[in-house]
């Protein structure tokens, strides 16, 4: 939510599609979700976002400085570019029902000196009994801002299935294509053709058909799903005839674009953009794309071409050499990957980490959405895009888990669409990121998910320690050296033979804890030898350790424990299902929401803030000196809560007082004060725990008391530590 110190931003909401260039090439338009972003090409990390009540299906450019945009619930808004970017002028919702697709052209027919466009809508409309056929209707906003309904097409069509363009609607249906030629001035049928499509054969998987229609003035091309492309030259006067340009270079489904000289455009799952020029066999090609083309759109003169990839980067394409024009900076996102990977860098802790497209992690800047490095961890030369769609599974690894160190990278990578085993590799860090060198590659069994690193400064002397655990319940240990990787099978474990859920991170001094079901094992990884155990009477989650590596925070399905490591007690529980994230800013919960910043010592909170939607992960960095920004995963996409300007450090959200979280915070904080009448059982949910130890063992003689060790382990510990070393 937003207020006057912070904002909300989404970062990653949808792929990104409905491209659009400027007339002049200088802008690119493109949507995702509920947001449209205008894009500088000529400085490529320029980017304003558009905002919108809902989708938005479509966008177009009636001059440089004008912007129209369509939304799925018929709100059509235009945008003027002034001196803080483009600025919505006005807006009118013109239908009550889904709008699927929209097309727009210059209305050459109500003046010769008019410059409005013409929109045309296509329009979900739900049949008015259950023995009507659900159709949608083809709708037109002429340039005095009139509406209505020209004609009725079938509903079984996808909105790349349909295009319109000079008057002529034409749309496809499995092999199937139809053209309806208007009339000029009263949009009356003058002719409608249909063309069915030899189908190719199958070999069993899923029939053929038409997935995209793309025209062009009198061009219309329309590509199949094995990879062909038919092509009619004379559409207004000659309809989809059966005199035709057939083309066949692609082995799967393509999307295509035809330039106003009939030259065709095609690309898709091969990283290959090909031209295909009247009266050559082979196409000219731009080959090796950084990835399969998911998006496809052509500039007004027919000179430049965008490009959407299957990562959301986002290419220019000069044609007339076919050469990459620019690059548009994005932050990359990938429906295909795993998207499992979502945590902080100890060697950048600025940035986000995130899976890219498949095989790929990057870090990522969260204030300007902008991947700022990319690391290749499969080291596969994966060509072929997602052909699911015609019944092609192609197997290829993802990146399952990551965990960092200053020194080196651990990664657990799996297959997808094969039963295959897991692979862990180990990388030596030059320099400060992705500057990598692969150390070993070990094939481990599928069920091993998880790894953890020692993350604290190089004094530690467990900074070469990785350990390794399977769902199975099996920890191994690895001593990592720049020239070799070895597991230590001595150290290997297996506790009680039960599921772990999750392990924590190494400590400085090397313990680490797994879930084992309802019990937290607490280890030290130089001997592998069990501490305590504490038994949560409730099925872990998560277990992270506080910055001060002797509180351990547990997420379990009804609560939250805080486990003092050192004196090993409970210090306090609350009984309230929330997510937790520990990182280098602080201890953080999440429930619905809303996120609590709370004291991992005492569980008092310390700030809270809201999102708009229910966060499902969460990772909060710091930009600068008390600039804090939140990175949450949910349902709507990655959003970002930040300063409203970056550069200065924002103030702390106001305390939310429902929470059990805040009512805690109430109760310990003296800056916050609590109305009598506010105390209610939801006090209650908050348990500190007792400690009857204290009582039990002083009770007795002296001889009876245990070590000093056990009585004040603190004491000890800060006593035999070493004086700080001065610099």
């Amino acid at each position: 939510m937003e207020n006057a110190e912070r904002i909300e931003v989404t970062l990653v909401d949808q792929p990104y599609s409905n491209l659009v260039i400027s007339p002049n090439n200088g802008l690119l338009s493109v949507t995702t979700g509920t947001l449209c972003e205008i894009r500088d090409l000529e400085k490529s990390t320029s980017r304003q976002l558009l905002k919108h009540d809902s989708n938005v299906v479509a966008a177009f450019f009636q001059s440089e400085n004008r912007l129209v945009t369509v939304t799925e619930n018929g709100e059509v808004s235009e945008f003027e570019s002034g001196e803080r970017g483009f600025e919505k002028k006005t807006s009118k919702r013109v239908t009550a029902f889904p709008v699927v697709c929209a097309f727009a052209q210059k209305s050459t027919y109500s003046s010769d000196d008019s410059k409005d466009l013409e929109i045309w809508l296509v329009v979900e409309k739900s049949a008015t009994s259950s023995k009507d056929q659900k159709t949608y209707d083809v709708c037109v906003i002429g340039a005095n801002g009139s509406f209505f309904k020209v004609l009725e097409i079938p509903s079984d069509c996808r909105k790349e299935q349909i295009s319109i363009q000079n008057r002529v609607v034409s749309y496809a249906h499995n092999l199937d294509v139809h053209s309806i030629v208007l009339k000029e001035v009263d949009f009356s049928v003058i002719k409608e053709t249909k063309f069915t499509a030899k189908d190719g054969g199958h070999e069993g998987g899923p029939p053929h058909e038409i997935e995209h229609l793309a025209s062009n003035g009198n061009y219309l091309v329309a590509a199949i799903s094995d990879g062909r492309i038919l092509q009619w030259s004379n559409l207004r006067s000659a309809g989809v005839s059966d005199t035709h340009h057939r083309i066949h270079w692609h082995k799967v489904g393509i999307h295509v674009a035809v330039t106003q000289f009939g030259n065709v455009l095609s690309a898709g799952a091969e990283c290959v953009l090909a031209r295909h020029s009247k009266g050559q066999k082979e196409p000219t090609k731009l080959p090796r794309l950084a990835a399969p083309v998911t998006g496809l759109v052509l500039s007004d003169d027919s000179s430049t071409c965008a490009l959407v990839m299957e990562d959301n980067s986002i290419h220019t394409v000069l044609l007339a050499t076919m050469a990459i024009k620019s690059l548009v900076s994005t932050l990359e996102y990938c429906p295909r990957s795993l998207n499992t990977v979502f945590c902080s860098d100890p060697l950048r802790p600025r940035d986000i980490v995130m899976n890219g497209k498949p095989g790929h992690i990057q870090w990522f800047d969260a204030a300007t959405a902008y991947t700022l490095s990319k690391m290749h961890v499969t080291l596969e030369n994966t060509i072929d895009g997602d052909m699911s769609s015609r019944g092609i599974k192609c197997a290829f690894r993802d990146v399952l888990t990551v965990a960092f160190t200053q020194k080196l990278v651990a990664t657990i990578e799996k297959f997808v669409n094969f039963d295959g085993e897991n692979h862990l590799r180990f990388w030596k860090r030059k320099g400060n990121a992705t500057d990598t060198a692969l150390v070993a590659s070990i094939a481990v069994p599928k069920d091993v998910v998880m790894v953890a690193t020692c993350q604290t400064p190089a004094a530690s002397r467990f900074v070469n320690t990785i350990i390794t655990a399977s769902t199975s319940g099996t920890l191994s240990v690895w001593d990592y050296t720049e020239k070799e990787v070895r597991e230590d099978m001595e150290r290997s474990r297996n506790w009680q033979e039960t599921e772990i859920r999750d392990i924590s991170m190494i400590q400085a001094d090397g313990k680490f804890v797994s879930a084992h079901g309802q019990h937290a094992v607490l280890w030290s990884v130089k001997n592998m030898k069990i501490i305590d155990v504490l038994s949560c009477d409730d099925d872990i989650l998560k277990v992270s350790f506080a910055a001060d590596e002797r509180h351990l925070i547990i997420s379990t399905k009804k609560g939250v424990i805080c486990w003092d490591t050192l004196c090993l007690l409970v210090v306090w529980r609350i009984q309230q299902r929330v997510g937790i994230h520990v990182g280098y800013t602080g201890c953080y919960a999440f429930d619905g929401p809303q996120v609590m910043k709370f004291d991992a010592e005492s569980g008092r909170v310390l700030e809270t803030l809201q999102f708009s939607t229910p966060v499902e992960e969460l990772i909060v960095v710091e930009k600068r000196q008390n600039a804090i920004v939140y990175v949450a995963k949910t349902a709507k996409g990655i959003l970002c809560n930040r300063p409203r300007n970056i550069k200065k450090s924002g103030k702390s959200a106001t305390i939310d007082l429902k929470t059990p979280f805040a009512q805690l915070a109430r109760q310990n904080s003296s800056s916050t004060t609590t109305p009598k009448s506010t105390s209610s059982s939801g006090d209650q949910q908050f348990v500190r725990q007792p400690r009857p130890e204290a009582a039990r063992l002083f009770s007795g003689p002296v001889y009876q008391l245990p070590p000093i060790s056990f009585i004040a382990p603190l004491f000890i510990e800060k006593s035999l530590l070493p004086s700080p070393v001065r610099s």
